[in-house]
């Protein structure tokens, strides 16, 4: 009898190790394990081809970023972002390691289960989209680098940068057009490797001090 039980016991226990595992997957770059990570902002000139845009560097262009590091990844007090209404901005993920590599290639390389979402945004004031590239130049939608359009001014408001890394299977049921700014993304399943915040307000014209 006492055999028994342990059998059960150690079948039960297997059984629930694989059901987390399967629903609750571990983040490929654990946010407590990296050292630092920072969002870029570089505005571009945006130029029509046909159905689809180029967007290309101004000479000089200053870029502007957001550091998050420490227990708890805020940003620098005061930190915040300016961007103007018309104008298109390139945005791209930098994540450090504790040795200060760059590791948000990781994203890239497992697509499949990756997706970023902005969250907090006044809805319909801005048009983001993704332009992720392999190293062999494939084309995916993951959300390390990609274009933020700003279509109307706004009050400051709190940005929540979010990189989801999905159950397997999941990616398919998003729309990498439209689920972007989704603030329903959790049901999604999955888990966060990156998940940040910061200040950013939209302006009709030209302020100083950006966010650095």
């Amino acid at each position: 009898m006492k055999i028994s039980k342990y059998i059960a016991s150690a079948i039960i226990a297997l059984i629930t190790l694989n059901s987390c595992s399967k629903d609750d997957p571990i983040p490929v770059i654990d946010q407590e394990e990296v050292g630092s990570a920072r969002l870029v902002f570089t505005e571009v000139e945006v130029e029509a081809h046909g159905d689809h845009f180029h967007y290309n560097d101004f000479a000089g262009q200053e870029k502007d970023s957001i550091i998050f590091e420490g227990e708890k990844f805020l940003p620098p007090v005061g930190a915040h972002m300016h961007l103007e209404v018309g104008k298109t901005y390139r945005f791209e993920l930098r994540v450090f390691d504790f040795a200060g590599r760059q590791s948000q290639k990781t994203f890239i390389d497992r697509d499949d289960q990756h997706f970023a979402f902005w969250i907090g945004a006044p809805a319909d004031a801005l048009k983001i989209i993704y332009a992720d590239k392999k190293e062999d130049k494939t084309k995916v939608k993951v959300g390390t680098i990609g274009y933020i359009t700003v279509l109307k001014a706004s009050e400051s408001f709190n940005w929540r940068y979010i990189m989801r890394h999905l159950n397997p299977g999941v990616k398919t049921s998003i729309d990498v057009e439209k689920d972007i700014q989704n603030k329903d993304f959790t049901k999604f399943g999955g888990a966060n490797d990156i998940d940040v915040k910061f200040e950013t307000h939209l302006v009709a014209d030209d302020h100083s001090g950006h966010g650095h």
